[in-house]
Order: structure tokens, then C-alpha cells, then sequence
């Protein structure tokens, strides 16, 4: 391999890893043949951000004052997930693990399994748990859908040392479409991103009584539903067709519909978006309310979200642009969260603009999904 004028490595297959930057936001490109090769480039590329995940994860575990769930112990946990991931993802999740020195195969297995181990199995065995608590993953979603299209976009807020994890990443490989996602660590998506297809997904989690179920990681299964999708339609029903290891809303949006999904493991709500539709960290339908640990959690940011798009879906005559999202994706305090000692706004991303940071102070990258 040799080393490019841009800081890309090159090799005869034009393989390549490459930090870009649009509007001063840097998302980092991946171009691979094969599955393997793609998660060296990313290993490589990523190292620190993985490194970072792991500290993170390993910190709030000796703080965690259950000895059973020690690193080791949660790693084996991991494994159980393992028989759900499809081959060729647990070899781009070898090759991650080959780029890296004093991280190995498992250590990667746990990053992609760790959501789902947090919201599925550690807050519903311990839901009065200070320190769980504290490593909050909070978000607002928003969708409309205009007179001849659809718009959608979130914010992502979490607790500030998950700051230095958070990465985009956009991923190219043949005979796939091109996918560009928010990323923690090594996962190998967020539920936070785009296809090529105009597939857009958000993700809500939110914190339930209900253990999961040890199924496909999240990480995993929007990875795979973002390769196969070309509608909303398929993406939610491959994303609900095996049982959830956690509880949580999405947002799911092609060119011309939006579906909205309230979940908990053995069930979920369907909602075909009609107008406009907001989702934030709780269950708004009324036969969910029963499994929340916190009824009231996030009812507030719901009820001023829901009012604040649906104010501007009326001024502008049912034509929400992006432009209009990302400014209510700025309002502060209590959509654009900037508060360091709770969950606050790392993260944002529309159909058209992507960011790390907030919408209200930092700039608005244009997504590069079909560069």
C-alpha cells in the first residue's frame, strides 16, 4: 500500500480509507471490495474512537457496582448474540479487530452488542441505578410529510464521554448501496443514518422494565437492513420480523412515506405518518405507557416538539424544508440539549445535512451519500 497526498491509503483494487470534510464537518469514507478488507480500513481509522468506546465501556463497569457484570463477564454475554450475525459482518468485525493492537475479535463482538446489553438487560435488571442512568443516550426526531416528499432528521444527545467515540462514516462497496451512518466505537451503525436509496432511519431508545431478547444486535441489523432496503417498507419489515433486544422508537422514511414504530421486544406500534410525527425518548400510545421506569421522562420534550414542528408545518403549508428542520433541530434548551451534565446534543443528522455537534452552533455538512 502507499500513502496518498490526501491522507488515503491506495492499493491496486482502489481500496481506500479517507477523512473528507464538508463545511468543516469530517466524516470519514471507506471504499472496499470485500468485507474483511473494509474493516481493516475502518480498524485502522477508527482506532481511537474504538479505543475510546472501550474505556468508556470498561469505566462505567468498575463503576458499576455489580461484580458479575465485569468486562470479561459482559464479554461472554456477547458471544450469545453471536449466532445472529451474518458471516460476512463478523468478518469486517475480524478485520476491524486485526487493525488494532490489545483489541481483539470479542472486545469488538461487545462494542456492537453494548446498546442492546445497556437498554435490553442492565437498566431493566437495575432500573434505580445511579450510574446507568448517568450514561443516558437521549435524542428528538422529527418527521413531516410535505405535499410531494418526505423530511426527516434528529438530533443525538448523550452523556459527554461518549463525545470522543462518535463518528460518521460512509461506507462504499460493490453491488451495495452506499451508506453513510452515525457511529460509536466500532459499531457498525447506529440506528442514526442513509442508504443510497433514500432510506432514512432514527432511533429513540427508550429506557422500560422489559429484558430483551438475545437476538440481532442493533448495530447489526440496521447495518443489514440499510445494505437490503430500497423502501421503508422493507427496511421495517426486515427490522421487525425477528424479536428486539431493547426497547425504543424509530423513524423510518423513503422519498414518499414515513413509518413510525413504538417497540419493546415481543411487540411494536405501527404508525403510517400522515402529516407530521415526533418521537423522543418515551411511548406516547397509552397501552405502553405501563412498561416506562419514568411515565413523565421526556413527556415534556415531546409535547414542545410535536408543537413546535407542528407550528411550522402549518406556516409553510405542509412543505417542511431542510433548512427548517435544522432550525427547530437548534432550538434550545429543550430540542438543541446543551446542558454538559446531562444527556446534550452531539450529534445531528437530516436527510441532506449531517453534523457533529448541534445544528444551532455548528456547522451543517452536506451528506455525501451519492458522491
Amino acid at each position: 500500500m502507499e500513502m496518498n497526498k490526501d491522507n488515503s491509503i491506495l492499493n491496486d483494487k482502489n481500496e481506500y480509507p479517507r477523512w473528507n470534510y464538508s463545511n468543516n464537518q469530517k466524516y470519514l469514507e471507506v471504499s472496499a471490495n470485500n468485507h474483511y478488507q473494509l474493516g481493516l480500513l475502518q480498524g485502522e481509522f477508527l482506532s481511537k474512537k474504538i479505543y475510546n468506546f472501550q474505556a468508556l465501556i470498561k469505566k462505567l463497569l468498575i463503576r458499576y457496582y455489580r461484580k458479575r457484570y465485569a468486562y470479561n463477564r459482559l464479554k461472554n454475554v456477547a458471544e450469545i448474540y453471536e449466532k445472529n450475525i451474518p458471516s460476512h459482518l463478523k468478518l469486517e468485525m475480524q478485520g476491524m479487530a486485526d487493525a488494532l493492537q490489545d483489541i481483539n475479535y470479542r472486545d469488538i463482538l461487545l462494542q456492537n452488542c453494548f446498546l442492546d446489553l445497556l437498554y435490553g438487560h442492565l437498566i431493566p435488571n437495575d432500573i434505580y441505578s445511579l450510574i446507568l442512568h448517568y450514561y443516558n443516550i437521549g435524542c428528538t426526531s422529527f418527521g413531516a410529510v410535505n405535499n410531494k416528499s418526505t423530511i426527516i432528521g434528529q438530533n443525538f444527545d448523550l452523556a459527554i464521554p461518549f463525545k470522543s467515540s462518535l463518528s460518521f462514516v460512509l461506507i462504499k462497496m460493490p453491488n451495495k448501496p452506499n451508506i453513510f451512518t452515525l457511529r460509536l466505537g466500532s459499531l457498525l451503525s447506529l440506528p442514526v443514518g442513509i442508504n443510497s436509496y433514500g432510506i432514512v432511519v432514527n432511533i429513540n431508545v427508550v429506557k422500560t422494565r422489559i429484558k430483551g431478547k438475545f437476538s440481532i444486535p442493533v448495530s447489526i441489523r440496521t447495518r443489514i437492513a440499510l445494505e437490503l432496503s430500497k423502501s421503508a417498507e422493507s427496511f421495517y419489515t426486515f427490522y421487525i420480523q425477528t424479536p428486539l433486544n431493547a426497547s425504543f422508537n424509530l423513524l423510518i422514511s423513503d422519498n414518499s412515506k414515513i413509518i413510525a414504530t413504538e417497540n419493546i421486544p415481543n411487540k411494536h406500534n405501527r404508525v403510517d405518518v400522515k402529516n407530521t410525527i415526533v418521537k423522543s425518548n418515551t411511548f406516547i400510545s397509552n397501552p405502553y405507557q405501563q412498561f416506562l421506569i419514568k411515565k413523565k421522562y421526556s413527556k415534556r420534550r415531546q409535547r414542545y416538539a410535536e408543537s413546535l414542528l407542528n407550528s411550522q408545518y402549518k406556516k409553510y403549508k405542509s412543505n417542511i424544508t431542510d433548512e427548517i428542520l435544522l432550525n427547530i433541530l437548534a432550538d434550545e434548551p429543550i430540542i438543541c440539549r446543551l446542558k454538559p451534565y446531562k444527556p446534550m446534543t452531539l450529534a445531528f443528522l437530516t436527510k441532506n445535512h449531517f453534523g457533529r455537534g448541534n445544528a444551532k452552533y455548528f456547522n451543517h455538512g452536506n451528506i455525501p451519500i451519492n458522491n
